[in-house]
């Protein structure tokens, strides 16, 4: 039963503390942060369907990877490829926890934008894993279809506190998304030199035929230029958000950190998800969000002259 447990994944929902950036668009941009316990136990409770609809694509990719992860160094230990877990019993698994999943995001009372994200985090499980399309084999593709994953919790955060009339900016969407795209790739670059051997990546993980340490360095650095650029649109257009240019050579600062971390000789070493484990990204990454969030409550200049000038006008 552990054996099972395992595939599920449960040490990955972590993850979804992603899903929390939706929820602080949706306080900061809509909700003008008047927050109420019921807000704050819905945004901890739109936490539990999205967790069992990723449990559910991690059994889908645990199936469906097992005789790649048979070729891997350490994941040969898995379920699976260890003859520890049958994989019929796995199918089952996989459909409870979706139906799990959307059941309780019906009876919790989450409008259908909220459902729709979710069900757009099951799609993109199918369409990362399953073939003909399967984009974990699609070099860049792989890590523009996983990151994609962002956006989607980002929405599932967001729709769980507003209603669906309420978008959020692109600027925003497309930032969270290339944040996710610079991680993603961050851990194609540690695995590929974990692995370090040509033969055996490409056969572990086909978009490893064509991906080189150079072309994933240069990768790194697009997304993260793209993700500086769209924060940067956002931080300028929306007065709420103006104060965020203080955090921003924080934000910087942690980007290089990342890239010097990924890029060190013992990192190579490391299983991908070990990456994002140090303890100066976490305390980056902690800083960097107590920091927004206190510059987020903090009236910009903007909003002071507005108030000032409200009177004048009338």
């Amino acid at each position: 039963m552990i054996e099972y447990l395992k595939i599920c994944r449960p040490d990955h929902w972590l993850k979804n503390i992603f899903i929390v950036f939706g929820h602080v668009v949706a306080i900061t941009l809509v909700l003008n942060f008047d927050l109420s316990s019921t807000l704050v136990l819905k945004a901890f409770l739109s936490l539990i369907p999205a967790c069992l609809i990723a449990s559910a694509n991690y059994v889908l990719n645990e199936i469906l990877d097992a005789p790649f992860d048979a070729m891997h160094p350490t994941k040969k230990l898995r379920g699976i490829p260890a003859g520890k877990a049958k994989v019929p019993i796995l199918w089952w698994i996989k459909a409870g926890l979706i139906v799990s999943g959307f059941a309780l995001a019906w009876l919790l009372g989450f409008n259908w934008a909220y459902i729709t994200a979710l069900a757009l985090l099951l799609i993109s499980g199918v369409v990362y894993n399953v073939r003909p399309l399967r984009l974990k084999d699609r070099a860049f593709m792989d890590v523009i279809a996983e990151s994609f994953n962002n956006p989607i919790r980002l929405w599932l955060g967001y729709y769980a506190l507003v209603e669906p009339h309420n978008v959020p900016p692109a600027s925003i969407v497309l930032a969270w998304w290339f944040f996710g795209a610079l991680l993603m790739t961050g851990k194609r670059y540690a695995e590929f030199r974990f692995i370090n051997d040509a033969e055996l990546s490409g056969r572990y993980r086909r978009s490893f035929q064509t991906y080189t340490e150079k072309s994933l360095v240069l990768a790194m650095i697009t997304y993260a230029n793209l993700f500086c650029f769209c924060t940067g649109i956002a931080m300028a257009t929306y007065p709420k958000l103006n104060n965020l240019v203080f955090v921003f050579p924080f934000i910087v600062a942690a980007v290089l950190f990342y890239f010097n971390h990924a890029m060190k000789t013992e990192t190579a070493r490391l299983e991908p998800e070990q990456l994002l484990q140090n303890p100066w990204i976490i305390a980056c990454t902690v800083f960097t969000s107590g920091l927004t969030l206190w510059l987020l409550m903090t009236p910009t200049n903007y909003a002071k002259a507005a108030h000032l000038l409200g009177p004048l006008k009338l």
